[in-house]
């Protein structure tokens, strides 16, 4: 082992062009103590492991093993090399973003005497740069830092937009937003942040609560917009938005309560398909006010389905009917199976 260790120093000193007493006057020893490290007579203090490594090019896990850590240089230079990337992608999207700045700049100036929609091509940068150079940027916190900064900067193009045409629509694609990025983020917060230790076991309940009360600020937002700006007169939200919505919000919820039961997963399985199923013969005995919406229900009873005909009218029912067919027998096979290991557990 002392060899090793001696040949190794040996060999980096002489990569290096240095002789023993080089290295020892830099290292304020003697060139003897350097030439009993070399033949394993001794090892360097550990003191003098720092500066040795930095003179020799290797690291100071390579002095001690003797060895070229092939692995652990590649991973240097490969981390190099990615942080030579994100620089190099950032410099290229910050030049861009400026470059096409300048122009829009002086000709919103020299064409409308003023900035207008300048402000659109800005926010619209702004944007482009959450997803393009933010993500280097953004050391911690990722998961809620990324996604909310670009759901501002979108909320401001949109506000932009919005001010640029004079409309009143503002809030309609705001909550939009806002409620799909609550039903992709929501579950993943609740599951890996400490604060909602409490609830984390019921995840899936009050995430779909919280779906349950933003969809419908969603849609009293969209009935407000069309009842003030198109001249609705109908109070569509209450007589069929909201009832529809609740009776989903509740059927998913019966849906999540099968994990409860206490049998096996594929006796679960089965009755999860079940239920399934019965969205797609539930229709046929929804009536609602709004003609137009009871036209879409109707054209969804697979009870008038006709397999044989495959015209405009019947398509729709026929494939209800092909997926309700197939449900209702993974349905069965899954019951038939799980009553038989059970019965065998038995």
């Amino acid at each position: 082992m002392g060899n090793e260790f001696g040949n190794f120093i040996k060999l980096k000193r002489q990569e290096k062009n240095l002789t023993q007493k080089r290295l020892a006057e830099i290292l304020f020893v003697s060139e003897s103590a350097v030439s009993k490290w070399e033949k394993g007579a001794a090892r360097p203090d550990i003191t003098l492991l720092p500066k040795l490594s930095e003179i020799l090019g290797v690291s100071e896990r390579e002095i001690i093993t003797a060895s070229i850590d092939k692995q652990s240089r590649t991973d240097k230079i490969q981390a190099k090399r990615w942080r030579t990337f994100v620089n190099v992608w950032n410099l290229f999207f910050f030049i861009a973003y400026v470059v096409a700045l300048i122009p829009c700049f002086i000709c919103n100036l020299v064409i409308d005497k003023t900035l207008s929609w300048f402000f659109i091509v800005l926010s619209s940068l702004i944007l482009a740069f959450t997803f393009t150079n933010l993500p280097t940027l953004i050391k911690k916190h990722k998961l809620i830092l990324l996604p909310l900064s670009m759901y501002l900067a979108l909320c401001l193009l949109l506000g932009v937009c919005c001010i640029y045409v004079k409309g009143a629509w503002f809030w309609i694609p705001v909550v939009a937003v806002l409620f799909g990025l609550i039903m992709v983020f929501l579950p993943i917060y609740v599951n890996r942040y400490a604060i909602f230790d409490r609830i984390r076991k019921y995840n899936d309940f009050f995430s779909i609560a919280i779906d349950f009360v933003v969809l419908n600020i969603l849609l009293v937002v969209i009935y407000a917009y069309t009842a003030k700006n198109l001249g609705v007169t109908d109070c569509w939200y209450l007589s069929t938005a909201l009832p529809i919505v609740a009776a989903i919000y509740l059927y998913l919820n019966l849906i999540l309560c099968v994990r409860f039961l206490r049998i096996n997963n594929l006796l679960k399985t089965s009755v999860v398909l079940f239920l399934i199923s019965l969205l797609y013969a539930i229709p046929p005995f929804v009536k609602v006010s709004n003609p137009k919406l009871q036209n879409g229900i109707n054209d969804a009873n697979v009870f008038m389905a006709n397999l044989s005909t495959w015209d405009d009218k019947m398509i729709e029912k026929n494939v209800h009917l092909i997926i309700l067919l197939t449900l209702i027998t993974l349905s069965v096979c899954f019951l038939i199976v799980g009553l038989l290991k059970y019965l065998k557990k038995k």
